[in-house]
């Protein structure tokens, strides 16, 4: 089991923009499968796990709903994405919990690598702010 912990507290807050120039990555770890048995390379499973603390300011803009785009990557290669929006009806600052919940099944080509890397990151279309945030996952090889 990996833990990538970004912020512990919800201030100061990190804040993002629609013009902020990448995703802002708040969890990168790296699961180990060396010691997977060439019998399981192929029954390998990851379950990763994230939450952040969200703060959505209203839109000055009526057409523009404030979302979040959280995105997980398996060694660079996109494999979840979800997008978190605010409630079109809620014209005030609203803080939410998002948590999110990924399974993969990795293919036996990177498991013999040894080590697996996941990361994710989040961006946005007009601008929020993130509080607490943290990144897990573990890997389990055998029989399904």
């Amino acid at each position: 089991m990996r833990i990538s912990s970004d912020s512990v507290q919800d201030t100061p807050q990190r804040e993002l923009t629609s013009s902020s120039l990448f995703p802002y990555t708040f969890g990168d770890i790296g699961l180990q499968t060396a010691s997977v048995s060439p019998s399981n390379v192929n029954s390998v499973r990851v379950t990763l796990n994230a939450y952040v603390r969200l703060l959505m300011a209203p839109s000055s803009n009526p057409t523009i709903i404030p979302n979040a785009t959280f995105t997980v990557r398996r060694n660079g290669t996109t494999i979840f994405t979800t997008v978190y929006q605010k409630p079109a009806n809620q014209l005030d600052i609203t803080y939410e919990m998002a948590a999110i919940t990924v399974v993969d099944f990795p293919p036996e080509n990177e498991v013999l690598l040894g080590q697996i890397q996941y990361t994710i990151s989040v961006s946005t279309n007009y601008g929020i702010g993130l509080g607490a945030r943290s990144f897990s996952g573990i890997a389990v090889a055998g029989g399904i």
